[in-house]
């Protein structure tokens, strides 16, 4: 095909600003209306459940985008240098390192000018429409020559990056997941030139471009539709000689690499993409090898926006740009280092921010807890399992968690991860990983306090509440003992001797630590089918076991150890019995501080194994303490909400600002972990529908409205804390708020009878 006609054709699809211009140049080219010259992507026209079933979201599947880009610049340096599979850099941080001078792929430590000039190599460009925009994403990178489009962008499971070791790439769907959200007709522009030093001998300088769509089946003929791109009368990909390109924002030229540019592009959340899509990115880029440069063409008439903005992910927010977000006396990352099962020794780095942080500003209620792979998320998890697993309920909603996966062995990855980049499957390995992430954020200090300071601030009391409640239970419990069984005083009934002192202190420690020793004795007890926690003393920083320089790790010898972290000047340490235990034994034990440049701090100790605990493998009648013990345990907070503001109670407008959650006259109640132990506190709606009808059918005096109130105060505070145990016991207890409105449509019409009034009225005298 003529190459001037070519390139016409190309900045006709470039100037096209939406997917109907796009159509109508379709329409008018007699072969572009011929179908014998559109060939189904990947080669096989059952391409379209392929393509569909990747990403779950429409940011997921952009981000392969910059991903590819990624891989292409790094593919660009190494072929520059002639290295080969063997002399080539094992990983995308060592890959950073040799081909742009970054120490260990950090970005933190150069100048933002320096990073900007980097990100420019790889440029997210918005245009067009401002709801459902053109997303053009441009790179530098190596490239692709016409006659490699077919085995490249257009190719499927070809596995063309599976031997090459820094690269992100594995999958080989040419980034085709973005394609669903590419507006009606699913268009997506790609233009390509191969870096000229890079060419074969002989081979010609070509830029390369084609289109791709769907094919929508309008016959019974084929069952489904399937995506295809065009190609010349030749059965070749359209091209023109090589030449920079004036295609990019304010003029600039693309010398060679690749621009791929999908038409009306649909965001679950329209805006200037330099506020809610670089959030978005942030999230699934957490610390991605390269930055990159969001760039806005749109005019948006939003104060306090910018044209462009460079992204390096939420992981660098953190430690640099945006510290002021965080808690403060938290160090940036909180290091958790434990053994996630199968996945070995991990560090679960938590980031805790200031409560007006916006909830979605780093996390969301879908994805809390972060797996990357090279600083790309491959799974995660919400924020539901750290207010119910975790046990951190009020401090949820400004948690971030990660865990670096990028040195998981291969095989064990993709029998973990999807393909797909967003989730983990249900199996053994993901399971335990859960359970050592529930127990060890669970368990962390630090983390407890900031949730019980979160409480304190949001939970209001009310003592003639509590001493109300108190007064009926009390009363019950004396008729039928058997109560305190369904109330769960081993659970939900919280005893006072659980609740620690976990009022946070101010603690800033040396930066080179000096000292480590074992608290208590010197000898410490292992049941051999269990573990033991075992508490350090030094007087380390916070952040020592994450901190970007001169950090520290802490050894067990023999490695008995499973998890460890430092809060406070305390080290905790979870170790096992080794498999050779035997009662009765004593063993020499060795712990170790390393220091950077310095001998590392020692201390010795010695572990007894002991006779292994109960398994509970016994079927035991539950515990009912005595009648004089029953009052060493407290009663859940009772938390009285209201439409509007009442001393002592919350409203349903904080409830929302609380957890984001939205209550109105449906909501009845709520159960939520309190962090002390395993307590809960309840909320009880005192503005529901069910509890205004029920007092409007009546005809009852002031006094005997008030005995109805706390009719129903009471009713749903002793349903609630029983069902909850129940559904808690079955993993079940988000259940909660849907099966007390069911119960709430009843209770009143069975509780309030004359019998029921004469015993409110005694707990009041």
């Amino acid at each position: 095909m003529d190459e001037e006609y070519s390139k016409e054709l190309l900045f006709k699809l470039i100037s096209a600003k939406s997917e109907y211009e796009v159509k109508d140049i379709i329409d008018s080219e007699p072969f572009l209306i011929d179908l014998s010259n559109w060939r189904p992507y990947g080669g096989y026209e059952g391409n379209f459940n392929t393509i569909n079933n990747q990403a779950k979201n429409s940011i997921a599947a952009l981000a392969e985008k910059p991903i590819n880009s990624i891989d292409a610049l790094l593919l660009k340096e190494c072929k520059i240098r002639n290295l080969d599979s063997k002399n080539a850099p094992r990983t995308m941080k060592e890959a950073v390192e040799v081909f742009f001078g970054i120490k260990s792929g950090d970005f933190s430590e150069i100048s933002e000018r320096e990073r900007r000039n980097i990100a420019k190599n790889i440029m997210i460009i918005a245009e067009g429409d401002k709801k459902r925009p053109n997303i053009i994403v441009a790179d530098t990178g190596e490239g692709q020559h016409p006659v490699d489009f077919e085995s490249t962008f257009l190719s499927l499971h070809r596995g063309n990056k599976n031997r090459i070791p820094f690269v992100q790439g594995k999958y080989n769907m040419g980034g085709s997941g973005v394609l669903p959200n590419c507006g009606e007709y699913n268009y997506q522009l790609i233009l390509s030139r191969k870096t000229p030093e890079l060419l074969k001998k002989g081979q010609p300088d070509k830029w390369g471009f084609t289109l791709v769509r769907l094919h929508v089946a309008t016959t019974s003929e084929y069952k489904n539709s399937w995506y295809e791109y065009f190609v010349d009368e030749n059965g070749e990909i359209l091209s023109f000689q090589g030449e920079p390109l004036e295609i990019l924002p304010e003029n600039e030229l693309l010398n060679s690499g690749t621009y791929i540019k999908l038409y009306n592009y649909y965001f679950p959340e329209p805006s200037v993409i330099t506020l809610n899509l670089w959030r978005a990115l942030n999230r699934v880029l957490h610390f991605p090898a390269l930055p990159m440069l969001l760039y806005e063409t749109r005019k948006f008439k939003l104060r306090g926006t910018s044209d462009s903005k460079v992204l390096m992910g939420n992981r660098m927010r953190i430690l640099r740009d945006d510290r002021d977000k965080l808690e403060e006396r938290c160090p940036p990352i909180i290091p958790i280092i434990a053994e996630l099962g199968k996945f070995g020794k991990r560090t679960i780095e938590v980031s805790v921010f200031k409560e007006d942080t916006g909830r979605e500003e780093f996390s969301t209620p879908n994805d809390a807890i972060f797996f990357t792979i090279n600083g790309q998320t491959h799974a995660t998890i919400g924020r539901s399992f750290l207010k119910t697993k975790a046990n951190l309920h009020y401090l949820a909603d400004s948690l971030l968690v990660h865990i670096d996966c990028t040195d998981v062995e291969t095989n064990l990855r993709e029998k973990t991860f999807m393909p797909s980049r967003d989730r983990m499957r249900e199996n053994e390995v993901s399971k335990e990983i859960e359970a050592v992430l529930a127990e060890e954020l669970g368990r962390h200090e630090g983390l407890r306090q900031l949730n019980k300071k979160r409480r304190e601030e949001q939970i209001s009391r009310n003592p003639e509440d509590t001493r109300f409640l108190e007064g009926i239970i009390s009363k019950l419990i004396k008729k039928n003992r058997s109560i305190l069984g369904y109330l769960g005083t081993d659970g939900n009934i919280k005893d006072d001797s659980d609740i620690g002192d976990l009022v946070a202190k101010e603690y800033a420690g040396k930066w080179m630590p000096t000292y480590l020793k074992v608290r208590g004795q010197q000898i410490k007890q292992i049941a051999i089918n269990s573990y033991a926690r075992i508490t350090f003393e030094t007087d380390a920083p916070n952040d020592y076991f994450s901190r970007e320089s001169e950090k520290g790790s802490f050894i067990i010898y023999p490695d008995l150890m499973k998890s460890y972290h430092i809060w406070n000047g305390r080290i905790t340490a979870k170790l096992f019995p080794s498999r050779k235990a035997k009662v009765g034994d004593i063993k020499d034990v060795i712990a170790m501080l390393t220091r950077h440049n310095f001998e590392p701090l020692v201390v010795e100790f010695r572990i007894k194994y002991v006779e292994p605990k109960d398994s509970g493998s016994k079927i035991k009648l539950p515990y009912l303490p005595s009648l004089a013990k029953i009052k060493n345990y407290q009663l859940p907070q009772p938390v009285l909400v209201y439409k509007e503001k009442k001393e002592g109670c919350r409203t349903w407008a904080e409830i929302k600002k609380d957890d984001g959650s939205s209550w109105c006259g449906e909501d009845i109640a709520k159960v939520v972990p309190s962090g002390d132990s395993k307590g809960v506190d309840i909320f009880i709606n005192m503005d529901a529908d069910v509890f205004h009808d029920f007092l409007n059918r009546q005809h009852l005096t002031k006094k005997k409205q008030e005995f109805i109130k706390k009719s129903w105060q009471s009713a749903i505070f002793l349903n609630s804390l029983v069902i909850y145990n129940d559904l808690a016991k079955m993993e079940k207890g988000e259940l909660l708020p849907d099966v007390i409105k069911s119960v709430s449509k009843v209770v009143l019409d069975l509780m309030c009878n004359d019998a029921f009034l004469k015993e409110l009225e005694k707990a009041e005298d």
